[in-house]
């Protein structure tokens, strides 16, 4: 049996799949899992034999795997992308501090430390600073005899 393929596509593990515009074939079915399963877990092995690769294949061939620029970058995308759902907006800060600050079953201390970080978050402590600035009359008499005479202009 003979198949022919169109010219935008190319047979990947039996299946027709489009190539892309930069001419990089598209991740495997498999690749995807393995990918998917390592951002999860960092275990090269582990990760390949949970995407269906065999034994033998997980253990000494996954280096390559993970030198593959299609497949590197999707993990490196799925790490990043776990990583911002887990950061705390600002706005999620300050409802959980307000949650802590409202609530009467948390000692005073803590209600009070939870309002000073909210104050500080929202600005509402300035920092007044004054500063006075003087001349002296050694640094004048420096400026005289290196003849900074005119200086004060």
């Amino acid at each position: 049996m003979v198949f022919l393929l169109n010219p935008g596509t190319q047979a990947v593990s039996g299946i027709l799949m489009p190539k892309r515009k930069d001419g990089v074939p598209p991740m495997t079915e498999r690749q995807k899992k393995f990918a998917e399963y390592y951002a999860q877990c960092g275990n090269a092995a582990e990760s390949a034999r949970k995407a269906g690769y065999s034994k033998n294949y997980a253990e000494h061939r996954t280096d390559e795997m993970l030198r593959k620029v299609e497949i590197a970058d999707y993990i490196r995308e799925l790490t990043e992308d776990a990583q911002t759902a887990r950061i705390m907006t600002a706005r999620e800060r300050q409802a959980l501090l307000s949650n802590m600050a409202k609530n009467g079953k948390n000692s005073p201390a803590d209600r009070i430390r939870a309002i000073d970080t909210l104050n500080k978050m929202t600005g509402e402590y300035v920092a007044k600073i004054q500063a006075e600035v003087r001349t002296s009359d050694k640094l004048s008499d420096v400026f005289a005899q290196i003849g900074g005479e005119g200086l004060d202009e």
